[in-house]
């Protein structure tokens, strides 16, 4: 991803010059995708008990109660945090079951690679999960006594079923299996680096060239609204009058997806979706003009490629004596 920095003239106080403008429509359609993911900040809460088999045997939703959290952080291929659940079942009117569990997270199991088209091992810089993957310990209480294991467990992203889930953790050894919905699932996203090829038009005539985005979003994933930010630049334009750098800012939008069989997950608790974002862009040229506009953005499915429609006016200014 090639960044640069603009020098932007300096117009001197008490100057005798007269300055206008004059305008240019601008229209580009962009073709990119995600470069790296940056860091990601999960925050998950949960939830409604679907289903779950606790040491072999079925667990009720009507009679049972389930509270859960995962907070992780996510940087190239690397991911710290814990996760922790409370599950309550009432076996009969004497005999609840109960079950603690607290897990360290430190390992993924990856949804998407980048660089988009990598070798895992050899070439991947970064990942955006599926699962999150850690060891802890889960205490199971029964008829008045307790039994502690050490278990390797996985909790799934609410990235991967977006309004509510459900989603699904569970025990590598099958000891704990649970599918339940969330109530509250956030990501903050931090310089995702994005990039791609502009073509369109300038003025009448037709002009390509390059684009990178350094983006800052905040995504709720309960109600499917995200709230977009960052810095754009037109680099290697055929017309160098376009060449500049600028902010934007934004909102994305889930659309409702269909459900997708993901190997390994419980049926109904992945939920693949694109993302249609739209929001205005102010940008500064390296000959001192400026470009405002607003844009339109299409998300393919899973959402790390896209497709983007622009349209502004490019303002110059003009030297008179």
């Amino acid at each position: 991803m090639a960044w640069f920095a603009l020098a932007i003239p300096l117009l001197l106080v008490g100057s005798a010059a007269a300055y206008s403008t004059s305008s240019q429509s601008v229209s580009l359609s962009l073709a990119g995708g995600v470069v790296s993911p940056g860091v990601q900040s999960y925050s998950i809460r949960g939830g409604q008990l679907a289903e779950a088999w606790i040491l072999g045997s079925p667990v009720s939703p009507w009679n049972s109660y389930l509270q859960y959290s995962l907070n992780a952080v996510v940087s190239g291929l690397t991911v710290t945090g814990t996760a922790s659940f409370f599950i309550m079942n009432q076996t009969s009117h004497w005999s609840p079951t109960e079950v603690k569990g607290t897990i360290v997270l430190d390992a993924m199991t990856p949804a998407v690679f980048f660089p988009l088209g990598c070798t895992p091992g050899v070439s991947c810089t970064s990942e955006i999960p599926a699962l999150f993957n850690g060891t802890g310990t889960v205490t199971f209480y029964s008829g008045g006594s307790a039994t502690t294991l050490s278990l390797n467990m996985g909790f799934e992203s609410a990235y991967l079923n977006p309004f509510g889930g459900p989603i699904f953790f569970a025990s590598s050894g099958g000891e704990i299996i649970v599918v339940a919905g969330y109530s509250q699932a956030r990501i903050q996203w931090t310089d995702v680096q994005m990039g791609g090829v502009a073509v369109g038009t300038f003025g009448g005539s037709p002009v390509s060239g390059a684009f990178g985005m350094l983006v800052n979003s905040s995504e709720d994933l309960r109600s499917g609204f995200e709230v977009d930010q960052g810095v754009i630049s037109f680099f290697g334009m055929s017309n160098s009058a376009l060449d500049g750098v600028g902010a934007f800012f934004g909102h994305s939008i889930i659309p409702s997806g269909s459900a997708v069989a993901c190997p390994g997950f419980p049926p109904g608790t992945c939920n693949l979706t694109g993302l249609q974002s739209s929001g205005f862009f102010s940008m500064t040229t390296a000959s001192g003009g400026s470009i405002l506009g607003q844009y339109s953005t299409t998300w393919a499915t899973p959402a790390v490629a896209f497709s983007s429609n622009i349209s502004g006016l490019l303002s110059s200014p003009h030297h008179h004596r």
